[in-house]
C-alpha cells in the first residue's frame, strides 16, 4: 500500500560560521522528522537505514547548528553521551 507521506529528498545546508575557506560544515538529510523516517523505512524496506539516517541528521544538526560538540579532544561528545545513556537504559 502506497503511503501518503513524502519521501525525504537528499538535501544539505552549508554554513561558514567559523570555517576555513572552502571547508564548510554540512547538515545532511534536511527534512527528516518522525513522519518522513517512517515513510523512508517503508519505501526502502530497511528500517535500520531510515532510523540511522534520522540519527545522523539529529547529530549533525546538533553539531553544526547548535554547537553541541566537544570543546577539546579529551571531552566526550555530548550526543554520544546521550546515546550511551539511552542504550544502557534499554539493556535493563
Amino acid at each position: 500500500m502506497e503511503t501518503a507521506l513524502p519521501l525525504v529528498s537528499p538535501s544539505s545546508l552549508r554554513s561558514a560560521r567559523a570555517s576555513m575557506p572552502g571547508m564548510m560544515d554540512t547538515v545532511l538529510n534536511l527534512g527528516m522528522n518522525d513522519a518522513t523516517v517512517e515513510s523512508l523505512a517503508e519505501k526502502s524496506g530497511n528500517a535500520r537505514f531510515a532510523w540511522d539516517s534520522y540519527r545522523r541528521f539529529v547529530q549533525m544538526y546538533g553539531d553544526v547548528v547548535l554547537g553541541m560538540k566537544p570543546k577539546s579532544k579529551a571531552d566526550i561528545d555530548p550526543f554520544e553521551e546521550i546515546m550511551d545513556k539511552v542504550k544502557r537504559r534499554k539493556r535493563r
